[in-house]
C-alpha cells in the first residue's frame, strides 16, 4: 500500500517542506519546498498530517534512569529530574520521552514559545529534534549494522553524539560546536575512555560544509572509521542533499508517530488513586516531610559554616601574599591598592602582562550584576585563558566583549561553549596580549 510522507524541517535559512510517497521500503516522487513562508508550506505538506524537525539549539536531550519502569510513575517525576539540568523552567518547556531499558529513559525537552506555532495545529502528527529524525532515517533504510554503535549529527554549530549499547542508548551529549574548538573531539575522547562502552561502528551526518575535515580528523586522532551514508545512493537518487536527512527521517515519522518521541503529542490522562493508595502515599509524604525537614536543618548548619569560612578567607589570603603589611579592614580595597601600587614599578610582578594584572583587567570589565564563577586561569606574555561557568550564554557574551574592550588585548577567541548542569553554562576564553 502506498502511503504519503511529508515534513516541515527547520533550518538557519527558515523551513523547508518535504513530501514523498512510501511503498514498502521504497521513496518516490519526493519534492523538495523551499523559499516559501512556513504557512504557504503547512498548506503544500499538511493534507493528511505532517511532522516537524526542530534544529538540535533549540532542544534538549537526557539520557536518564530511574528505579522503577512504570512510565506514569516517571512522567509523574521526570519534571523534578530535569528541573535541575535545564536552564528554563519545567513550567515553560514540554517534555516527551521514550523507555529504553527498564528504568532508562531516552527524553527530550522543547520551551513551549518553540512549539506555539504547531502545537495547536490539528495537522501537526509529530515534532521531535532533527538528530532523533536523522536517526530514525538511519534505521528505517537499515544501514545500522551493530547493535553497539555511536550516532554523530552535526546540525548546523550544535552537535549530538549518542552510544547505544544493544541497540539501547547509554550516552548522549549535547553540545554547540564553535570553529576551531576542540568540543567534538573531546566527547568523542569521553565516550572511548568509557570502559563499560565499546562502539563497534560509528555513523555521522552532518550538514555542515567542513564534514568532511571533521570526519578526517576524528578518524585521525582516534585510528577509527566514520561511516557517512549517502542519502542519495539510498533513495537511487544522487542529487538528494545530505541536509535532506531531517526531512526524510521526520516525514517517515509522519506516517507512524506512535511509539516515538512526539512533543506536541497528547498529553496521557491518569485515574484518581484509590483511597488505600491515598493513604499510603499520605503516610509516605509525611514521613518524606520529617526527612525534608532534617536535609533542610543540615543545609542550613553547612551553610552558616561555609560562610563563616569564606568570610575570614580573603584575610587570611592577604597576609599570606602580604606578611608585612599591617591589618586592614577592607581586604578588597587593600589588593586593588597593592596592585596598583605594584604595577607601578618597572620589570617588577606588577609589569602590565603580569597574571595579577591581567586578572585584574578582566574582572574590571565584568558587569558586577553579572553571576560568573571563575574555575581556572593560565596567563603568560603572549596570551591567558580564562574558564568558568555562568548563567546563560547572553552573559558569556558580555564577559568577551568586556574582555575585548581590555587595554592590550588583541584578540578573543571562544575556545569552548556547552551547557552544564544547574542551569549553568560552561566556558572558556583565549585572549592574545
Amino acid at each position: 500500500m502506498k502511503r504519503k510522507g511529508s515534513a516541515l524541517v527547520q533550518s538557519k535559512e527558515g523551513w523547508y517542506g518535504v513530501t514523498f510517497d512510501v511503498r514498502e521500503k521504497e521513496i518516490s516522487e519526493l519534492r523538495v519546498h523551499s523559499g516559501k513562508s512556513l504557512p504557504e508550506l503547512k498548506q503544500l505538506v499538511g493534507e493528511k498530517g505532517y511532522g516537524v524537525a526542530l534544529e538540535n539549539g533549540y532542544g534538549y536531550l537526557f539520557n536518564l534512569s530511574f528505579p522503577f519502569s512504570d512510565k506514569r510513575k516517571i512522567r509523574m517525576v521526570i519534571g523534578n529530574e530535569l528541573e535541575e539540568r535545564l536552564p528554563l523552567s519545567t513550567e515553560d518547556i514540554s517534555v516527551d520521552f521514550v523507555e529504553t531499558t527498564r528504568g532508562g529513559v531516552l527524553a527530550a525537552a522543547v520551551p513551549n514559545t518553540v512549539l506555539e506555532e504547531f502545537r495547536t495545529d490539528k495537522h501537526t502528527s509529530i515534532t521531535t529534534l532533527q538528530s532523533l529524525s536523522v536517526l530514525y532515517a538511519l534505521k528505517w533504510f537499515g544501514v545500522i549494522h551493530k547493535k553497539d554503535f555511536a550516532f554523530i549529527h552535526v546540525n548546523g554549530n550544535s552537535t549530538v553524539i549518542m552510544g547505544f549499547k544493544e541497540d539501547n542508548v547509554c550516552y548522549i551529549r549535547q553540545f554547540f560546536h564553535l570553529p576551531q574548538s576542540d568540543g567534538l573531539t573531546d566527547a568523542v575522547r569521553e565516550m572511548l575512555n568509557n570502559k563499560d562502552f565499546n562502539p563497534l561502528s560509528w555513523i555521522m551526518i552532518s550538514d555542515s560544509e567542513d564534514a568532511a575535515s571533521l570526519k578526517e580528523e576524528i578518524e585521525k586522532t582516534f585510528h577509527l572509521h566514520i561511516d557517512t551514508p549517502r542519502l542519495g545512493r539510498l533513495l537511487h537518487n544522487g542529487e538528494a542533499p545530505e541536509w535532506l536527512w531531517p526531512g526524510i527521517g521526520a516525514a517517515l515519522l509522519s506516517i507512524k508517530p506512535k511509539g516515538e518521541i512526539n512533543l506536541t503529542g497528547l498529553r496521557q490522562q491518569y485515574a484518581f488513586l484509590s483511597t488505600k493508595a491515598g493513604l499510603r502515599i499520605s503516610a509516605a509524604l509525611a514521613a518524606l516531610g520529617l526527612f525534608v525537614l532534617g536535609l533542610f536543618y543540615l543545609d542550613y548548619y553547612f551553610k552558616e559554616r561555609t560562610y563563616r569560612y569564606l568570610s575570614s578567607e580573603p584575610m587570611r589570603i592577604y597576609k599570606l601574599a602580604f606578611p608585612k603589611s599591617p591589618p586592614v579592614k577592607d581586604t578588597v580595597k587593600a589588593f586593588r591598592d597593592k596592585i596598583k601600587a605594584l604595577e607601578a614599578e618597572p620589570g617588577s610582578i606588577g609589569a602590565a602582562n603580569n597574571p595579577l594584572a591581567v586578572l585584574d583587567q578582566i574582572s574590571s570589565k565584568i558587569p558586577a550584576d553579572l553571576d560568573v564563577k571563575v574555575h581556572e586561569f593560565v596567563s603568560d606574555e603572549k596570551e591567558f585563558t580564562i574558564s568558568g561557568t555562568t548563567v546563560s550564554f547572553a552573559s558569556v557574551e558580555k564577559i568577551k566583549v568586556g574582555i575585548e574592550q581590555m587595554k592590550g588585548v588583541s584578540q578573543v577567541d571562544m575556545q569552548n561553549l556547552e551547557l552544564a548542569a544547574n542551569k549553568q553554562v560552561k566556558f572558556r576564553l583565549r585572549g592574545r596580549l
